[in-house]
């Protein structure tokens, strides 16, 4: 797409809405600034932050800024990472591809350079005098780029993401159980943890943290919302539930749990013991709704927690829990009875 406007300048040239502009500058901060290139992948993670029917697709797709920013931690951190290239060869210099709207020091991919120019098609197609980030999600979906390899790495595709725009929003069906949507939910950052204070829970929104890489942590929140749910006080039967909640939850979604992981299998271990056991969150779960007294802990829930957090996974809690006199155990011996 180059003409006698210079390198990469486009042959007509539309402006970019104020949405468009946000994208650009997120991506200029996710691909690191003046010096780099800016490519799909990093476009499509800025547009997932944004307002509107783009926005809303992706985060329906479970493609959401806490999942995107993961997989671009992760393989930045990793050579050779990525499939595809995103024709970086056939890069561009992005003042000379989007004008105004573009940077000085930072290029485009051979790939994102052509989703512009997608876009920009989709939007004069629309009778459209600016174009839109639904306009740019169409034309990062349009040919195989990084931005799809990371759709799939999303556990979604090209086709079912232009389906949710088409159509509006969908539930998803990721084959969790409803009890567990609420933690799934949490970790895609699509619902902030209560029992953090209102003015944190909207700045650990924002900023997109990944609970699956810092375990101990995740199953620190989910314990206190696991006995909120249930209406219930705080104890180690939720500090149960929340290994069990988290480890069913990181197997559906790697992407997020292997995140700069120091080795597999350690951060979940915890849920691992259990599962041998024939343990999982649903049965436990059950149990829970319907259990008697189960007696005091050895030690406040809370202070089991906070003794895990030096851990770089949940397998010493789950052991600790199930070794001393706690209502853990209590819970699994009764399931152990059960027959």
């Amino acid at each position: 797409m180059t003409s006698e406007m210079g390198e990469g300048r486009m042959a007509t040239d539309m402006e970019a809405s104020w949405a468009v502009v946000g994208v650009l500058g997120a991506a200029r901060g996710a691909c690191g600034g003046r010096g780099r290139t800016m490519g799909t992948e990093h476009l499509l993670a800025a547009v997932a932050d944004t307002k509107g029917d783009a926005g809303e697709a992706l985060w329906s797709a479970g493609v959401t800024v806490t999942a995107t920013m993961a997989v671009l931690r992760d393989r930045e951190a990793r050579t050779g990472a990525w499939a595809c290239d995103d024709d970086t060869g056939g890069s561009v210099d992005s003042v000379a591809a989007l004008g105004e709207d573009g940077d000085h020091g930072i290029r485009l991919t051979g790939a994102a350079h052509r989703a512009f120019g997608a876009a920009m098609e989709l939007a004069r197609a629309d009778g459209a005098k600016k174009y839109t980030a639904e306009h740019l999600l169409r034309g990062l979906t349009a040919e195989e780029n990084r931005a799809a390899e990371m759709l799939r790495v999303c556990r979604t595709s090209r086709e079912a993401v232009v389906g949710w725009l088409d159509d509006g929003f969908h539930e998803m069906d990721d084959g969790l159980a409803p009890p567990l949507q609420p933690t799934r939910d949490a970790l895609l950052g699509r619902r902030p943890y209560r029992a953090l204070p209102f003015w944190k829970r909207w700045i650990v929104m924002g900023s997109g943290i990944n609970w699956a890489a810092v375990p101990t942590t995740w199953v620190k929140m989910d314990a206190h919302d696991q006995a909120r749910r249930l209406f219930q006080e705080l104890g180690t039967e939720h500090v149960l539930l929340a290994i069990l909640a988290t480890y069913e939850v990181a197997a559906q979604y790697p992407h997020l749990a292997g995140e700069n992981a120091p080795e597999p299998g350690l951060r979940y271990a915890g849920g691992a013991l259990l599962a041998v056991r024939g343990v999982d969150y649903a049965r436990v779960h059950r149990a829970l709704a319907n259990a008697g007294d189960l007696g005091p802990d050895e030690r406040s829930a809370d202070r089991y927690l906070d003794a895990a957090q030096s851990e770089d996974g949940t397998g010493p809690l789950a052991e600790t829990l199930l070794r001393e006199d706690t209502r853990a155990r209590r819970l699994i011996e009764s399931l152990d009875a059960t027959p």
